[in-house]
């Protein structure tokens, strides 16, 4: 298995603009006007609206609709709209491989669809604190933060958030939940533990959980030391074996390699026949 990675997606092109569209511009007395406000493309805005006459400054008008995309006005005035993400709207998180082992490391990703030359920069959180920041536009190279040797200190809820230059304006991922177990050991299940003269004993061995594990197979007797020996079989989770001895497994998976602790020794021995 290679490097267990995980991602946060983020769609975006290029920095919308919005745009104003009115019925009418001129409000009849007593009347009113509906204003809308767009973007491209339209999914995940809200919008804020803004009015100024030529004798006040502009203030932002407060309404109590979701999206703000429609308004209608009764006073004259000149305004204006702006568009503003919503919360996770153009971030969608997939989760790829985030159930991990003491030791282990895992590779977070921050990817931004079409997005790499827009005014974001990138941010990663676990469980509400900042753990990474970039102030750098370059998604190619800040994209990725890679966490080194897991503890379960670093178990929690990870997500990236993108700041939009030159406003107070982010977008966050939702949340992937981070798990660091502590090192497995691997299971040694032998069919029989005695082979009979000519014939063979089938050995397994698991590790839980099981996804991507490669097993590694020792032996000994009792006057030498343990020697690995291998298998053809790419996964080698079961062998076969026609020599009595001690025998142990682990797993390892990754790459680096990562191992799980040994299985318990079990002794294999040779049943024999006696001729009377």
């Amino acid at each position: 298995m290679d490097l267990k990675s995980c991602y946060a997606m983020i769609s975006i092109s290029e920095k919308p603009r919005a745009t104003l569209t009115a019925g009418p511009t001129s409000i009849p007395v007593g009347g009113s006007v509906t204003l809308s406000c767009s973007m491209e493309p339209s999914a995940g805005w809200k919008y804020r609206w803004f009015r100024r006459t030529s004798d006040t400054p502009e203030a932002e008008i407060t309404t109590n609709k979701e999206d703000n995309s429609v308004i209608t006005v009764t006073q004259g005035g000149i305004y204006r709209c702006a568009g503003c993400p919503k919360p996770n709207s153009f971030f969608s998180l997939s989760l790829i491989l985030c159930c991990c082992n003491f030791g282990e490391s895992i590779t977070l990703t921050c990817e931004v669809q079409g997005g790499e030359t827009t005014e974001w920069t990138c941010e990663w959180r676990r469980s509400g604190s900042i753990i990474h920041k970039t102030d750098s536009k370059d998604w190619t190279s800040d994209k990725h933060f890679r966490v080194e040797a897991l503890s379960t200190h670093d178990s929690g809820e990870f997500h990236c958030c993108g700041h939009w230059t030159g406003s107070s304006y982010e977008n966050c991922s939702k949340t992937v939940t981070v798990t660091v177990s502590d090192r497995p050991t691997a299971t040694l299940t032998a069919g029989s533990t005695t082979i009979p003269v000519g014939s063979s004993v089938t050995l397994s061995c698991s590790v839980e959980p099981s996804a991507g594990w490669k097993y590694r197979w020792f032996r000994r007797t009792s006057d030498s030391s343990f020697v690995e020996f291998s298998r053809n079989n790419e996964e080698n989770r079961e062998i076969t074996v026609t020599q009595g001895g001690i025998y142990k497994c682990d797993g390892k998976r990754g790459n680096p390699s990562f191992y799980s602790h040994s299985s318990q020794e079990n002794n294999i021995q040779i049943m024999c026949k006696f001729f009377l």
